[in-house]
């Protein structure tokens, strides 16, 4: 076989086409073995080529259908980032939108200023923020419930972002949006030159405004006078507690044109500032030790809105309408509780929450709860805005709970900062030893105590304290020390609605002798507040000393329902069941009031005589030595030292 024929098929191999298997049957047929081997393994190396070719196919093949996949996938991250991106920009204009429309704060813009003043870097803005500061210190030292308004300068947003082909930066179109949408107040105005000095001009929203004049050395104290202006006008709530609370720099309240704003703004104001202005009357009243005024301005706020505060529960409480009061008390403790106030700072709520238990505890005879409540007020701002400090409730819950030495602690603590707390802190002091029993000593310092209050000043309104505190407790304390008629004509000028009133009207009727008008006093106060538990106690005291244990019992059984944690009728019950002798029984009610008192003198001597009638001699003489220590009246005294030496 020539090269020329050998040649022929591998060209055609390498050509791409497949050799026919007929025709390389009949060419096999008829090839010698050598070339029949040579041919079979031409072919071998072609299908191995052909297989190489196939499979790199195959790799590019596999690399093109990777590099498609890679591509769609980057475009789907792509698109998916422009849609997130559309989203966060509908957001973030949907945010600034609600944020513009919920805009409600002061907005101060920069001032007009000579251009010398601006030279010499008292510039616009510098008077803008120095407004700014004097307006955030009056706020922050202003007692109220109400959350403040916040305060900013007009430049604080300016983001200097420009937004493209409008030459318009993001902070102006937002700006744009608040003053839209928004209910922000714009204060600003203008500094200028005078014959004197300088004048600085400060305008609410474009309105006319006032201006103060002073010499240019006097610069802070104008813009100090312009921020009161701004601050009168943005917040005149807030600024009528400004004038008239304590703080520095007010050395006399300005009770007359605090009432003059709250009063405009309680006839023109829309309904919630309305209800704010009330509010503060209400406060101002208390503040005043008006009452009577305090519970007529919070009924006019509890008709708008229901009242957010503990102020009524306190100034129905002082005019004693305890039922009342306990009522208010309960409600605003729900509220909360439940967290369902609106428009209340933050802070107040926790003060508030403190004073409402403190009033229910008071209310209830759980005087112990009332004392922890009351320490924990100590060092803290008064929230409450009134002159009555933690310092001086201390003095009449230690009274309450019959701990003598630590009322005097209590008292001689007291460092009054004016002279109503002065004022105040006496009229308590007084009622404290009447609430210790020690009669002799409010008679003594009754008359010093009703001139301080007359004589107080400052705005204060002596009538409620001297009515409601003074002269009901002194007229206790005549009563008991033998002077009967004193005390009639003393408690015949007290309202018939005030319950602790009614209820010294029971007592005084008892020490008369009149024992059916004592009945009928002590039956009208449970009227009046069934779920106060003092008068049941007090008239079964009364029982018992008429000689009547069962129904002292009842009388005691009911107050211990209505108050758990009050000692006094715990006692009580104690002493009816000795006069019954069931001095064993009686044991029981004793331990349980030593949870509730532990430092009555009085339940310790009764404590131990009851020990001594039921045969435990060494516990008595333990309970005689305690009370010893103990406060004790000159009688409790007398008859310690007489049953002691009787029976121990």
């Amino acid at each position: 076989m020539s090269e020329e024929a050998e040649d022929r098929p591998e060209a055609a191999n390498t050509g791409g086409e497949t050799p026919d298997p007929v025709a390389v049957a009949l060419a096999l047929s008829g090839a010698s073995r050598e070339e029949a081997d040579g041919f079979l393994r031409d072919q071998r190396r072609l299908t191995a080529l052909q297989a190489r070719e196939l499979s790199h196919e195959l790799d590019l093949r596999h690399w093109s259908l990777l590099v498609r996949h890679l591509s769609g996938l980057l475009k789907l991250i792509f698109e998916i980032g422009l849609a997130v991106v559309a989203v966060g920009v509908a957001c973030f204009i949907g945010a600034a939108v609600w944020n513009a429309a919920h805009a409600e704060g002061l907005v101060i813009e920069p001032f007009s200023v000579p251009p010398d003043l601006a030279g010499r870097g008292i510039t616009g803005q510098v008077v803008a923020s120095q407004m700014l500061d004097q307006l955030t210190i009056m706020q922050n030292i202003t007692s109220s419930a109400r959350a403040g308004r916040s305060y900013a300068s007009s430049w604080a947003d300016d983001v200097k972002v420009e937004i493209p082909e409008t030459g318009i930066s993001i902070g102006e179109a937002y700006r744009f949006l608040r003053r839209w949408l928004g209910h922000e107040t714009h204060a600003g105005g203008e500094v200028v030159r005078t014959a004197t000095g300088i004048a600085i001009t400060a305008r609410i929203d474009g309105n006319s405004g006032i201006t103060v004049r002073g010499p240019e050395a006097e610069l802070d104290a104008l813009v100090v006078q312009s921020a009161e202006h701004i601050y009168r006008m943005a917040q005149p709530d807030r600024y009528a507690r400004y004038i008239v609370f304590p703080r520095p720099g007010l050395s006399t309240p300005r009770f007359a044109e605090a009432h003059a704003i709250l009063n405009q703004m309680a006839r023109q104001a829309r309904p919630e500032e309305k209800y704010w202005a009330w509010v503060g009357l209400a406060v101002l009243g208390r503040y005043q030790g008006d009452y009577r005024a305090s519970t007529v301005a919070y009924h006019n706020a509890t008709a708008i809105h229901p009242v957010s505060a503990i102020g009524p529960s306190l100034s129905e409480a002082r005019l004693g309408h305890a039922e009342y009061a306990l009522s208010l008390g309960r409600d605003l403790q729900h509220r909360l509780d439940r967290d369902l106030i609106d428009g209340i700072d933050p802070n107040f709520v926790t003060i508030a929450r403190n004073g409402t238990s403190s009033q229910l505890a008071l209310l209830l005879g759980d005087y112990q709860a009332a004392a922890g409540l009351a320490r924990e007020s100590l060092g803290r701002s008064d929230a409450l805005a009134v002159r009555e400090s933690p310092q001086i409730q201390m003095v009449y819950i230690h009274s309450l709970l019959h701990d003598g030495a630590a009322m005097r602690a209590a008292w001689n603590s007291f460092q009054p900062s004016d002279s109503v707390s002065n004022a105040l802190g006496m009229a308590t002091h007084a009622v404290a030893e009447g609430a210790l029993r020690h009669y002799e000593a409010v008679v003594r310092l009754a008359p010093e105590t009703e001139n301080t209050i007359k004589t107080a000043g400052n705005g204060f309104v002596p009538r409620d304290t001297l009515e409601f505190q003074l002269r009901p407790a002194l007229a206790l304390a005549q009563a008991k020390t033998g002077n009967v008629g004193r005390a009639q004509a003393l408690i015949a000028s007290s309202p018939l609605d005030c319950y602790h009133c009614v209820r010294i009207r029971g007592l005084i009727a008892e020490e008369a002798g009149q024992r059916a008008q004592a009945d009928g006093w002590f039956a009208r106060a449970i009227q009046d507040a069934p779920s106060i538990p003092f008068a049941y106690e007090e008239w079964g005291r009364v029982m018992v000393a008429r000689g009547q244990p069962d129904d002292a019992i009842a009388k005691f059984k009911l107050a211990n329902q209505k108050g758990p944690h009050f000692a006094d009728a715990l006692e009580g019950w104690g002493e009816a069941l000795m006069a019954k002798n069931q001095s064993h029984l009686a044991l029981a009610k004793f331990a349980e009031a030593n949870k509730y008192a532990p430092n009555w003198g009085r339940l310790h001597l009764k404590w131990g005589e009851a020990l001594a009638y039921s045969g435990k001699r060494e516990e008595a003489r333990a309970r005689f030595a305690r009370a010893a220590t103990l406060d004790l009246t000159s009688s409790e005294k007398a008859e310690l030292q007489d049953f002691s030496a009787r029976h121990i």
